[in-house]
């Protein structure tokens, strides 16, 4: 598990943000009583992992932000669209965003002034056409896919993580058409690393980033910026 403590930067505002990364089943030790409950009702072992793994980070990102040391006093429960809902003396308007795939869990715990949303996804579990089929995707990101520069999967990998980030952000999920949520325009500005503008949503930004076979992107406002780079996997 890593921890990171960061700063947001908007202008010539800045907030604090912390980010965390959990790459191991816990024991639910760490879990309030309503939360051992709510992991009682899973019947299936991956759905208990996710959970497991998604509410360590989370909890992990919160008790480095708020402080608070002891995870249990932290309490996170689900919104209308699933967005967690962070319960503890001290939270205010501190607010935090999850994501998991395929073992690996991370959350970014953030001041609600600037919205956020983060997704993780695994490309080797992403099926190229099908995705493509359901991306409805923009002109600009068309021609992005067909520019060659990114294999076809890490690329729908990409498309598909800002639309799921962006949906966390505005807390709607994914309950909007998939192409109002796409990419006006998407360029490299690093190794394996992009930055895109939102069709729709011009004040958000998203940022994605590639490490081995997974995608982390991060959807914030346009103008934002963080003072290091998420680190994960």
């Amino acid at each position: 598990m890593s921890v990171q403590s960061l700063v947001m930067r908007h202008g010539k505002i800045e907030r604090p943000v912390c980010f965390a990364a959990v790459d191991a089943t816990p024991s639910e030790e760490f879990l309030s009583e309503s939360e051992k409950e709510q992991l009682g009702s899973f019947k299936f072992a991956a759905k208990r992992e996710g959970f497991l793994l998604g509410r360590l980070a989370a909890k992990s990102a919160l008790g480095a932000l708020l402080p608070e040391p002891d995870p249990r006093r932290i309490e996170i429960r689900s919104g209308i669209h699933g967005q967690p809902l962070v319960h503890h003396p001290r939270a205010g308007s501190i607010e935090v965003t999850v994501s998991h795939s395929h073992g690996l869990a991370v959350a970014l715990a953030f001041s609600a002034e600037y919205s956020m949303g983060i997704d993780l996804e695994t490309i080797s579990a992403v099926a190229t056409e099908v995705v493509i089929g359901e991306l409805e995707a923009s002109p600009p990101e068309l021609a992005w896919l067909a520019m060659g520069g990114v294999d076809g999967a890490t690329a729908c990998c990409v498309l598909w993580t800002a639309r799921e980030a962006l949906g966390k952000a505005l807390k709607i999920g994914l309950s909007s058409p998939l192409g109002v949520l796409a990419l006006a325009d998407i360029r490299a500005i690093g190794e394996e690393t992009w930055v895109g503008r939102y069709l729709n949503f011009p004040q958000c930004q998203c940022l994605s980033q590639l490490k081995g076979d997974r995608v982390l992107s991060l959807a914030m406002p346009k103008d934002a910026a963080l003072s290091g780079q998420l680190q994960f996997g």
